[in-house]
């Protein structure tokens, strides 16, 4: 949505991706950033129970937002080292670069348990 000063909300864009499925919790967590004045945002969505690398593994989905509304999925993230009940994804930050496009994103699997169980 985008909020106007006067508190007038219009629904911009929704974002859904195609390999979603049923129990993926995407949505769980969100965090959005725009590029300075240009408009443009990038969004990152948690899919926390998302299961491409074992059972509940989870993901992030990175989308582009167009000042338009229109939205584009640029990416899928998934940990490298990624296992059963790790809840990849069960929180998200992202924070852009100026208007290069770039961006940082850092994710949470709090039930990761290399260092230990959990």
């Amino acid at each position: 949505f985008r909020v106007a000063t006067n508190g007038t909300a219009t629904q911009i864009a929704k974002l859904t991706v195609s390999d979603g499925a049923a129990n993926d919790y995407f949505g769980e967590s969100v965090c959005v950033s725009s590029f300075g004045g240009s408009g443009e945002a990038v969004a990152v969505v948690g899919a926390e129970r998302d299961d491409d690398r074992a059972s509940d593994s989870g993901s992030v989905y990175v989308f582009r937002v167009a000042a338009d509304g229109t939205s584009t999925q640029i990416a899928k993230l998934t940990a490298s080292d990624g296992a059963a009940s790790d809840l990849f994804g069960s929180s998200v930050s992202v924070s852009s670069f100026g208007s290069s496009g770039d961006s940082v994103v850092v994710v949470g699997a709090y039930q990761n348990d290399d260092h230990g169980t959990n």
